[in-house]
């Protein structure tokens, strides 16, 4: 697993040399539960993955033997389903729930570890640093904060505050857009430019008001990067028709590194792979936005 998700986020990152490191030996903490996608990759970011015994369903699986079991939304927990896997601790977001379920496991003898979401690399910063001291890893937690840090301050030298971007959610024809307070809109940020959603969370837009907002850049996650540009296309040709249409600046983003209202460590990664690709005039992307690209100024 630690191989593959170098070889799909960014193999120049140092963010992820602890995915080539060996698993840390935790004696106080053999059974993990991890209730939120942010909460999962920070554990396995940390070397803890072969620690896990359960996930939520927003996180990504593991490359297991087996699948781990999945505890449900992060919002709607089951006390007794999370002890009945006789965990040594649950790692989660301030968001879990419901309230009655978390006061249930505070009583309980589990190590509870709620992080705040974060919505800025100082936060995330902070939050890898608080998981690792509380799981004994101190300096493996520094180390990671400041090499994401040092991505950041990449990302800053090469910010791209004279784009107008969006971020899409492309599902069964119908576009959303990311406002603040989301994983999408946290991606905008990373890159330094001006996100076109004024407002918070996801809301529904139509092909021909993105048309009107003139977007330079246009990001849309989906699971699948070879496909994602000329899927959105498919279903909405009017796009092709702003000026990051006529430019070949609509870029996939990979799905799986956007996690839910807030910053993940893989998001810097994708950001920093995204920021390289628009900083390459004649060589936006790999594989189908290249060739979307170039079909798009022919």
């Amino acid at each position: 697993m630690k191989k593959k998700l170098i070889d799909r986020l960014s193999t120049t990152l140092l963010l992820y040399v602890f995915l080539l490191s060996p698993t840390v030996q935790s004696a106080e903490l053999a059974r993990i539960i991890s209730t939120d996608a942010g909460s999962t990759e920070l554990i396995i970011s940390l070397g803890l993955q072969d620690k896990l015994i359960a996930i939520d369903v927003t996180s990504t699986q593991p490359d297991t033997e087996k699948p781990l079991p999945s505890i449900g939304y992060h919002r709607n927990l089951s006390a007794e389903g999370l002890m009945s896997l006789n965990p040594d601790a649950i790692i989660g977001s301030n968001h879990m729930g419901p309230d009655h379920v978390v006061e249930q496991i505070k009583r309980s003898q589990i190590n509870l570890i709620q992080l705040p979401v974060a919505h800025t690399v100082d936060q995330l910063s902070r939050n890898i640093r608080s998981l690792a001291q509380q799981l004994n890893i101190t300096q493996l937690g520094d180390t990671l904060a400041a090499q994401s840090n040092k991505v950041f301050q990449t990302l800053q030298e090469q910010a791209l505050s004279h784009e107008r971007t969006v971020f899409l959610l492309s599902m069964d024809g119908k576009l959303r857009m990311a406002g603040e307070k989301t994983g999408g809109g946290a991606l905008v940020s990373l890159l330094g430019a001006k996100n076109l959603a004024d407002y918070d969370n996801y809301r529904s837009i139509s092909a021909e008001a993105l048309v009107a907002l003139q977007p330079s850049i246009i990001l849309v996650s989906n699971r699948d990067p070879e496909s994602g540009v000329q899927t959105l296309l498919d279903s909405h040709p009017l796009l092709k028709h702003t000026p990051a249409g006529k430019s070949g600046k609509i870029l996939t983003v990979d799905g799986r590194t956007i996690v839910s209202g807030g910053l993940s460590i893989s998001a810097l990664a994708e950001a920093h792979r995204l920021s390289d690709l628009l900083h390459k005039d004649s060589t936006l992307a790999q594989g189908s936005d290249l060739k979307t690209a170039q079909r798009l100024q022919e």
